[in-house]
């Protein structure tokens, strides 16, 4: 919030809204998310609060399709990227909106237009960090790592190295294209993103963030079978033709 109202105290043009999403969390998330919707007003800060939980991927989706912003993005609660970043993320975004919006209406190259209108999605990225980690992490957490990432490039395919990420920007285009169509609800939503993204040929961009471990992650060695029967449910899904998508 500090940042957000710094920015918007600096460039009168800019407009912000934080959703907070509530995973029928069992701890005081709920009651320090309302008192921030007191201090801050409905406006700035709204929350949805799920009742029980749903899981990541299906608290990420209602949070986007209740947003009303141009550019929407997904971050994680426990700060492990900077909200800083997105500065970065949304420069990219701009940049390649504006190539895509000149494809698409050569007239307007020069004009303004709706940023969300046009579909681009970047990914915040920790690939850079991947070295070092690999150098401090247990043997077995590597190998299993690798193999996540291979089972990930048999189900999504290439073109993005950090799939987990969760700090993600989308245009309104887009998150409402890809939102409309996950059916995922828990870890592996991410990758379901890069694969519809492919689908839709919308624009990926990978881009680095800055990110540190916090204590607490709710993802365990007991979490990789889980993962890996979303990612083969979401492979049969889509090509026999169960999971249908729609291209509205």
């Amino acid at each position: 919030m500090d940042y957000l109202q710094g920015r918007a105290a600096r460039d009168k043009s800019f407009s912000y809204e934080v959703v907070i999403v509530d995973d029928g969390s069992v701890d005081g998330t709920k009651r320090v998310a309302f008192d921030f919707t007191r201090k801050y007003t409905f406006d700035n800060v709204r929350v949805i609060p799920l009742g029980k939980n749903q899981g990541k991927g299906e608290a990420i989706r209602k949070g986007m399709m209740h947003s009303r912003g141009e550019l929407l993005l997904m971050l994680d609660a426990d700060g492990a990227t900077k909200v800083t970043d997105l500065e970065k993320l949304e420069n990219q975004i701009l940049a390649v909106a504006r190539e895509e919006n000149s494809i698409r209406d050569p007239a307007s190259k020069h004009s303004d237009f709706r940023i969300g209108d046009v579909q681009v999605s970047a990914f915040g990225s920790r690939a850079h960090l991947e070295e070092k980690a690999i150098a401090t992490r247990k043997w077995y957490r590597n190998f299993l790592m690798k193999g996540f990432h291979l089972v990930v490039l048999l189900a999504a395919g290439s073109g993005i190295r950090d799939t987990q990420c969760g700090f993600k920007m989308f245009t309104r285009a887009a998150a409402r294209r890809l939102f409309t169509n996950i059916h995922l609800k828990r870890w592996c939503f991410d990758v379901e993103l890069v694969f519809l993204c492919k689908r839709f040929n919308i624009p990926m961009l990978e881009i680095s963030v800055k990110w540190s471990e916090i204590p607490g992650s709710k993802v365990s060695m007991l979490s990789i079978p889980n993962m890996l029967w979303e990612l083969a449910l979401m492979s049969v899904g889509y090509r026999t033709g169960m999971w249908k998508i729609h291209q509205a």
